[in-house]
């Protein structure tokens, strides 16, 4: 059976490469770089507030507690690399429409 791809990212998939393809090139750079930065935030937030939840569970009582906090900081430490991917990934989308503009255009 064959898989059908979807295009389910509303921001990027209505964009077509049609007609002047600069101006779309540059408009999906930007809607990448919109949706990337909304990703980064949101995985900061989550991070942050997952770490906050996690360190408040009770670990051993010899340690006082602190093998809860440095568990919940490895944990979070998942969701601050997918944020800085995100930050990368912004950081493409700026730069597609420069890279399409020296290849292509004289």
């Amino acid at each position: 059976m064959a898989l059908m791809s979807r295009r389910n990212i509303t921001e990027l998939s209505t964009i077509e490469f049609t007609g002047s393809l600069g101006a779309a090139f540059q408009h999906y750079g930007k809607q990448l770089t919109a949706l990337a930065e909304r990703w980064g935030t949101e995985l900061d937030i989550a991070a942050v507030d997952a770490e906050a939840a996690m360190s408040t569970m009770k670990g051993h009582m010899l340690l006082f507690g602190l093998d809860s906090k440095v568990r919940a900081r490895r944990v979070a430490k998942r969701l601050k690399r997918a944020r800085d991917l995100a930050a990368a990934l912004a950081e493409r989308g700026e730069s597609f429409h420069r890279s399409y503009r020296k290849h292509f255009l004289p």
